[in-house]
């Protein structure tokens, strides 16, 4: 493998970036942004959104956003939010204090008090951990595991790594690496991930079966990562 020849700095500040998305749901054209900011030294905000839209109506609108700090290489969440507008409405809210070591989960008019523990993720700031896990780890791990808050519970997650390939983008080839979520052989659910090699893991593909059956793809259209365009393979 060649992942030991990618070295990076200890506690390099994140890549800002800004990235577009050719996705679909359930067989929908959707477009779909990613964004990374820097808020101050150490904190970062995530956004994601995504709109599908039929003969130019919005349909359903996602928005998605997750603000964390950075801990040496621990990722730490501070707040997440996610809300889906259109046909269905829906909200959560996820608000982390580690000093009294509870998170205060909404969903709707309901809310919960988890006790948490080190290493607990929300639905968007996992996704960054295991790109931090990618670029620190000279000893690649072959599986990351995480507790992510969902509504009323922290479920523990895994993912696999499954190894590198090169796929077709609308930029042109990519070289990735792929991970998929580890489950139970009877769970339908779906979720592969693969991200870019040579641009700091950005996320290049994303596919998602939910448990309702809902099926979502994203592939990346265009980026610019730290002030670079993201470019295909020549």
């Amino acid at each position: 493998s060649s992942f030991a020849s990618y070295s990076y700095a200890q506690n390099a500040p994140l890549l800002e970036y800004d990235a577009q998305y050719e996705a679909s749901a359930n067989g929908l054209a959707a477009t779909a942004t990613r964004s990374l900011s820097r808020v101050d030294e150490n904190s970062y905000r995530l956004s994601n959104s995504l709109e599908a839209s039929i003969a130019g109506q919005a349909l359903a609108r996602l928005e998605q956003a997750s603000e964390f700090t950075i801990d040496g290489k621990r990722v730490v969440p501070l707040n997440y939010s996610y809300q889906l507008s259109g046909v269905s409405r829906v909200s959560h809210a996820i608000f982390f204090n580690w000093d009294a070591e509870v998170a205060l989960s909404t969903e709707g008019d309901e809310s919960w008090q988890l006790q948490l523990y080190e290493g607990v993720m929300d639905q968007l700031s996992y996704q960054v951990a295991i790109r931090q896990a990618l670029i620190d780890n000279t000893e690649i791990e072959s599986t990351f595991s995480f507790g992510i808050v969902d509504g009323d519970a922290i479920e523990m997650q895994e993912y696999r790594l499954v190894g590198e390939a090169i796929i077709s983008t609308p930029l042109g080839e990519l070289s990735t690496v792929k991970l998929e979520r580890v489950r139970e052989a009877s769970d339908e659910r779906v979720t592969e991930i693969w991200l870019a090699l040579e641009w700091d893991f950005l996320l290049t593909r994303i596919e998602q079966i939910n448990s309702s059956g809902l099926r979502i793809s994203l592939e990346l259209k265009s980026a610019v990562l730290d002030g670079n365009t993201v470019r295909g393979n020549n």
